[in-house]
Parts: C-alpha cells; sequence; structure tokens
C-alpha cells in the first residue's frame, strides 16, 4: 500500500502540472525509487526513525505482562492480547525496515562501512526481537513481492543464528576504514567505536536470551571489557520537544501530556519502587508524575470502586491493591479490565525519566495541559543502557561462572541506573540533583546489598539481581519479558485480578495482517514456547 500511494501521488502530480513526464531513468519499477539513485543519508535517516518506532511498539506491549504497564485489554491473558496487537510492529519491520536495511547494506558494504555496519545492528536486533516474541517468522523468503506473496515462516533458531552473524559482520565493519558519517547518526554521531560496543553488546544479549540452551561461559568472558560501559555508549534514541509537523517527543509523553486520558501504569510496578522493601527508591518520583494525591478513602467508590471491595482472596502476597499507594500512585492492578470512570484527572502518568515528563515534587496537579509540562517530551528510547549490560553481567557471573563478581555487577548496574536517572534533572528546575539525593541513594544501595548477601539460595541472589533490573528497565519491556520467561523473576509479582489467569504469553499471537494475508501462516496459541525457552509450561500462569 505504501507504493500505491507513492504511485498514485506521481500521477496526480502529473495530472495537475499538465507536464508531460518522460523520463524515468531515476526508477527501477514504477513503485519505488532504485537505492543506487536514492539518498543514503534520507534512507538510513529513515531506518533510524522507523527503528525506534519498532522498539517502541515491542517495548510498550511487553511492558503490560511483566507488570510495568497495567494489563487491562482482558481480564485473563488469553484475552488480554488480540492478534491485532502488533500489526503495526509487523509491517513496521516487514515493510519498511528490513527491505530499506537490506537496500542500504548491499549498497554501502564497500564505500561506507559505518552504514553497513550500523544497518546490520539494527537488522539483528530486529530479527531478534521478532523471534522473541512470534518465535519462527518469515525470513529467507520475505521481501519477494509477487514471486513470493507467501513467505513461509523459518525456523526461529537459525534466524536468531543469522542475527549473531549480523553483528560479527557489523564489527568487522566498524573496523573498516570510509568516510565519518557524523550527523546523520542519530545513535552515536558516526563514533564507530560506541557501535562497536553496542555490537557486542548485542552479543552479549545473544548469549544471554540463549544461555538455558547454550553454554556461553567462554564467548562472554572475550566480550567483557568491550562492551557498553558508561552513558556516553549507551544505545538510545533521543527524542525532542518539537510538537507537531513532526511530533518529535517520547510517545509516552505525547500519550499523556496532551489531553486526552490515557493507559493505567502498573500499581504493582510503582509499589514496587515505592513501598515493597520500606524505603522509597530514589527513583520514584523521576518515573512517575502523581496528578491527584487525594487518599483513596475520600474518592467516591463509583470513581475508584476497588477500595470498597474485600482484597481477593488469592492475593497472598504483599504486593498491593487497587492503588500502588495510599498517596497518589493510581494505576491499575494486573488483569483489571473493568470499564472506565472518571479518574483521567488522578491517574499515575510517565514522568521526567525516561518520556521527558513531569517530575513529582508533591504538586499533584493535572498535567494533561496540550504537551507544556515538564521537559516537554524531550526523553529516550532505553533500548541498551550500561546498567543493562551489568545486570546481564551479574546474572552470567553467577549462574554460569563468568569473570567478574555478581554483587559488584549488581552493585554497579544500580549505581548506573541512579545516575543515568538523575542525568535527567537538568530538564527541570524542581528535580532534584544527584548530590542531593546521594544520601537516600547510598540508603537504598546498602539495603540491597545487605538483602544480597541475606539470599540463602543461587535463586534467591538471582531473584534479587533481576529485581532490581527490572525496576532499571524502566522504559524497555523488551528484556524485562525474555528474563522473566528465562528466569520466572522477580518472584512474587502480583497475579492477574480474576483468580484464573489462563494462559501467560510464552510466545504473542501471530499479527492478524500477517495470518490474514498470507495463505501459509496459521494462528498460534500463546502457550508456544519460544526455542530459548526451556522452562516447563504453565509455570507463570498467575
Amino acid at each position: 500500500m505504501k507504493h500505491i500511494f507513492k504511485y498514485l501521488a506521481v500521477a496526480v502530480l502529473v495530472a495537475f502540472s499538465s507536464c508531460e513526464l518522460t523520463e524515468l531513468d531515476h526508477l527501477d519499477n514504477p513503485n519505488g525509487v532504485s537505492p543506487e539513485n536514492a539518498e543514503t543519508a534520507f534512507i538510513f535517516n529513515s531506518i533510524q526513525l522507523d527503528f525506534k518506532d519498532f522498539f517502541f511498539n515491542a517495548s510498550f506491549n511487553t511492558m503490560r505482562p511483566v507488570r510495568m504497564n497495567a494489563m487491562t485489554g482482558g481480564n485473563t491473558y488469553n484475552n488480554a492480547y488480540a492478534p491485532t496487537t502488533y500489526n503495526f510492529l509487523w509491517n513496521r519491520a516487514y515493510s519498511d525496515l528490513l527491505p530499506d536495511l537490506d537496500g542500504l547494506i548491499a549498497n554501502t558494504q564497500e564505500d561506507l562501512p559505518t552504514y553497513a555496519g550500523a544497518s546490520k545492528v539494527m537488522k539483528a536486533y530486529i530479527l531478534m526481537t521478532l523471534v522473541d516474541l512470534f518465535g519462527n517468522v518469515p525470513f529467507s523468503e520475505a521481501g519477494k513481492g509477487v514471486e513470493i506473496p507467501s513467505p513461509i515462516a523459518d525456523d526461529q533458531k537459525g534466524i536468531y543464528d543469522i542475527a549473531l552473524a549480523l553483528l560479527d559482520e557489523a564489527i568487522k565493519d566498524f573496523g573498516t576504514p570510509g568516510p565519518n558519517i557524523g550527523s546523520n547518526d542519530l545513535f552515536y554521531g558516526g563514533d564507530n567505536a560506541k557501535w562497536t560496543a553496542a555490537a557486542n553488546t548485542m552479543k552479549l544479549k545473544w548469549y544471554m536470551t540463549t544461555r538455558l540452551v547454550n553454554n556461553p561461559t567462554s564467548e562472554i568472558n572475550a566480550l567483557i571489557g568491550n562492551v557498553i560501559a558508561d552513558a556516553s555508549g549507551d544505545f538510545q534514541f533521543q527524542y525532542g520537544t518539537n510538537r507537531s509537523f513532526p511530533d518529535s517527543r517520547s510517545p509516552f509523553y505525547a500519550n499523556f501530556y496532551e489531553s486526552s486520558d490515557n493507559e493505567y501504569l502498573s500499581n504493582y510496578f510503582m509499589w514496587s519502587l515505592d513501598a515493597e522493601k520500606g524505603i522509597r527508591d530514589p527513583r520514584t518520583r523521576f518515573y512517575f508524575y502523581r496528578q491527584d494525591l487525594t487518599h483513596p478513602s475520600e474518592i467516591d467508590a463509583f470513581t475508584l470502586d476497588c477500595w470498597t471491595i474485600p482484597r481477593p482472596i488469592h492475593y497472598t502476597g504483599p504486593y498491593p491493591w487497587c492503588v500502588g499507594s495510599e498517596d497518589g500512585l493510581w494505576g491499575r492492578d494486573h488483569g483489571n479490565n473493568d470499564g472506565i470512570p472518571p479518574d483521567g484527572d488522578r491517574r499515575c502518568a510517565y514522568g521526567l525519566y525516561p518520556a521527558g515528563g513531569k517530575y513529582d515534587a508533591g504538586e499533584g496537579t493535572n498535567v494533561k495541559n496540550s504537551g507544556t509540562d515538564g521537559a516537554g517530551g524531550q526523553g529516550i528510547a532505553p533500548i541498551m543502557l550500561s546498567s543493562f549490560v551489568d545486570f546481564m553481567l551479574a546474572e552470567s557471573a553467577l549462574t554460569l561462572g563468568t569473570t567478574g563478581d555478581p554483587k559488584a555487577y549488581l552493585q554497579s548496574g544500580i549505581e548506573k541506573s541512579m545516575a543515568k536517572v538523575y542525568s535527567f534533572a537538568g530538564l527541570q528546575a524542581t528535580a532534584p540533583s544527584q548530590g542531593d539525593a546521594q544520601t537516600d541513594i547510598d540508603a537504598y544501595i546498602d539495603l540491597v546489598m545487605s538483602m544480597y548477601d541475606a539470599a540463602a539460595t543461587e535463586d534467591d541472589r538471582l531473584n534479587v539481581i533481576l529485581k532490581e533490573y527490572h525496576i532499571a528497565l524502566w522504559g524497555n519491556g523488551v528484556e524485562a519479558y525474555n528474563f522473566y520467561r528465562r528466569t520466572g523473576m522477580p518472584t512474587n509479582m502480583q497475579p492477574t485480578r480474576d483468580p484464573s489467569a489462563g494462559d501467560f504469553p510464552r510466545l504473542m499471537f501471530y499479527p492478524a495482517d500477517y495470518v490474514n494475508l498470507n495463505a501459509n501462516a496459521s494462528q498460534r496459541a500463546i502457550t508456544e514456547q519460544v526455542f530459548w525457552d526451556t522452562n516447563p509450561a504453565g509455570i507463570y500462569d498467575f
């Protein structure tokens, strides 16, 4: 359809201009400009913008099963997700990104190695994510157009192996002399060393994701010291503050800071920062903005009906019920798909980090002010941060015996996450600096370290590590969804409000566009497991 619209646009232009268009030498076919004649920089720019959209869609939807955003689309896992959920992501990958990436790689491999290498890193990430979400997906026959209108789905492990090979090729490209692409590179400004570290970090992600079916100890040891080490190398997309034409702001900001009501945050996730450990996580007021500080007992039952309902008997853990806190962390419980009351001005919103929203200094005011509050949407898409690396290395050191002390990696991961979050303080005058909060940060880290020391088993220690990773991943559901299926951690998460949860999605439904338009495709059950998830069936269904 994209190409059809392009063709129609050309036809309309010809008709209205009364000019005779006779030279089409720059076209290989009437449906698209050939890669050889397109502006490489423009294509690369379009790829980067499409890539951040792909990441956001994948991340936003995977934040729900792991209790970062509230799962409100249904009361059980089986009805909370629909085949239409991932149509956008599927089409962005197969209609836009993969064809453009393949074309750019083919036409820049020799002369512009940085373009080729960066494209391979993004392609590898896309392929891995498609497998992580859907298992077997089209690859070898994809993108053939009318030649193969219904491509078969390839073996998922084989696609994962192709992604790893792409990362190795990218690292070679970054070591090949070539022009500096500079400001055309929205991630690293043409810095090949940073791209190399990002590619190595994606390899680390690959090995950690597949550690249940491989023994990647030596491969991970070889990567240590060559991965993203600090915030200057973070693989992230930087959003802007432009409101329209185009809207360059973080989608999290655009969803909450305009005029319409939007989704609910997760009571469990907000509580896990605010109260679970007995002290408030210093990142809490950066993550969440409270629009109303009214105590639940003072709110009418129509607006907050769950406050008058007894706590469900299957809520046997210490997790919250009805609200994330009694001082304004207003979200929804896992699997609460009740009707929508007039609570839009009370729902907790994304805060300053990573959405570029508003720091919560206790104002308790409405933020639906046509995009004028907080940092104006100048947030980030946290694809892979240095703190994430340390948490992966902590898991690796603990479970595989790779080089390093898991406790030291754990502490470093928390410290880097705190520093990243507090670096946003410069975007808003009311936000405290890290220096102002250092006492609270130190107390929090000391508490987590004591919890790690007190853990009796390796699983208990791993649970401490992955709980902190879960918290640090705010804004990135992809990694949390992956390690949850790999480990079942963090444990003791809030169950669905309905006591019969149904089947936890070990894989997502195939997108409706794929199943309905591909003669070789058929829908799957969400109980099917991705090749790297070897855990027993049904163990996460709560």
